[in-house]
């Protein structure tokens, strides 16, 4: 919406007429897409005060068929399914006190939306560019996040010429959403990453790892940014890869938690209590995983294979849900150890057959460390799993969902 009326404001002072054609179609466009792509009007409902939810997707991208694309709200205790949109779904962030999410379309102009329980979804607003040789463009990956007291939302923008498809000459910056106080910021990225670089030839930096995470409070957002080098920009585009940085956003001021280092790869997640970043670290000797916070970091004991998702930390407790050798475990983050057993594959395997012993990216812990959604792959089509929904304590084990090409799940706390 912003971008609608960004546009009509400067086409009703320049050429009215225009603008009366422009905002017509734009109107028509949004209810075509209301009605037929996005179906957000059986999602509004004032009843959901102490509800627990999951939320899934599934995408074409990810073998879904067209007639399956979209997402999905689970209630686990009535056992009701509702679809709350169409259209394939590649990402769902996870879910706020209030039950709100943010979630990516694949193909669509407009790609982030939220959804809530109370007020059904909307498009998250795009800046327009004020230079007219210049112009924004929207990063699907990273994906967008939320804070977990629903007030703030974070995505990265790309801007270049016109003239341009060249990725590499993009100055990105990281767009913030404040819906407390009805606000936006756009934050300056390029110039100050490549102050943190004691190399001359760097000549722009890119996010990088397909995740954002953000304080409980929105206050903090940390992501991971390289460096590279450029040469010969005829017809071939030659990138020299410098070094990673890993980055906090805090006070409109950003910071390196972790200075400009080659080995870092990838965020896993965050101990929100204790606002440690969970960061796998490769060298061509080993690959580590270390909790950084501003002043040190302490090695942490669980293999890569058990992580899955940054949804599998609890907001509200040290704790998160992993895979382990013998099914899934709750894993104490203040004394990094392993708290208490969930399930076992041979109850899995008592209960459900045919399903494959396969630690993946589709596990996830409620915010209040209550449940555990998760999926496992069928034994004769890794493709399509099924969903399940199970208490921290191993009771209330179910089946949510049977062989589907299903994304990511999230899971709620009980909805305020």
């Amino acid at each position: 919406m912003t971008k609608i009326f960004a546009i009509f404001g400067y086409l009703i002072i320049n050429n009215p007429e225009s603008a009366m054609k422009i905002i017509y179609l734009k109107l028509a466009a949004i209810l075509i897409s209301a009605c037929l792509f996005y179906g957000c009007s059986e999602t509004t409902d004032s009843t959901n005060a102490g509800k627990r939810y999951v939320y899934y997707s599934m995408s074409e991208s990810d073998g879904a068929p067209s007639a399956d694309a979209g997402l999905y709200r689970y209630d686990v205790s009535s056992g009701e399914t509702v679809r709350l949109a169409n259209n394939s779904v590649i990402h769902v962030t996870g879910v706020s006190k209030d039950g709100t999410i943010g979630f990516e379309f694949k193909g669509l102009e407009q790609i982030h939306w939220k959804y809530n329980p109370n007020n059904g979804s909307v498009p998250l607003s795009y800046p327009v560019s004020t230079d007219k040789d210049y112009i924004y463009w929207i990063y699907d990956i990273p994906y967008l996040t939320n804070s977990y007291n629903g007030n703030k939302f974070a995505y990265f923008i790309g801007y270049r010429h016109v003239e341009t498809s060249d990725l590499y000459k993009d100055k990105p910056k990281l767009v913030i959403l404040d819906y407390l106080h009805s606000s936006t910021k756009i934050i300056e990225i390029d110039e100050i990453c490549k102050s943190f670089v004691n190399d001359t030839s760097i000549e722009g930096v890119q996010p990088f790892n397909e995740y954002i995470l953000s304080s409980n409070d929105g206050k903090k957002i940390w992501f991971l940014m390289n460096s590279f080098d450029i040469s010969g920009h005829d017809d071939v585009v030659s990138i020299g890869i410098s070094d990673f940085m890993l980055l906090e956003y805090n006070n409109d001021k950003i910071k390196p938690i972790i200075k400009p280092d080659y080995r870092i790869k990838q965020i896993l997640g965050v101990d929100y209590p204790n606002e440690r970043i969970f960061v796998l670290l490769v060298s061509l000797e080993d690959s580590t995983i270390f909790a950084f916070n501003e002043t040190d970091s302490i090695p942490v004991n669980i293999d890569y294979e058990n992580f899955s998702n940054p949804e599998q930390f609890a907001k509200e407790k040290s704790q998160m849900a992993v895979w382990s050798d013998d099914g899934i475990t709750i894993y104490d983050l203040t004394t990094m150890s392993i708290k208490q057993n969930i399930i076992s594959w041979g109850r899995i395997d008592s209960l459900y057959q045919g399903l494959a012993h396969k630690k993946n990216k589709r596990l996830s812990f409620s915010p209040d460390g209550e449940y555990i959604t998760f999926a496992l792959p069928n034994i004769n089509d890794m493709y399509n799993y099924d969903l399940f929904v199970i208490k921290k304590d191993g009771s209330e084990f179910k089946r949510i969902l049977k062989s589907a090409k299903v994304g990511i799940p999230v899971i709620s706390s009980v909805i305020e």
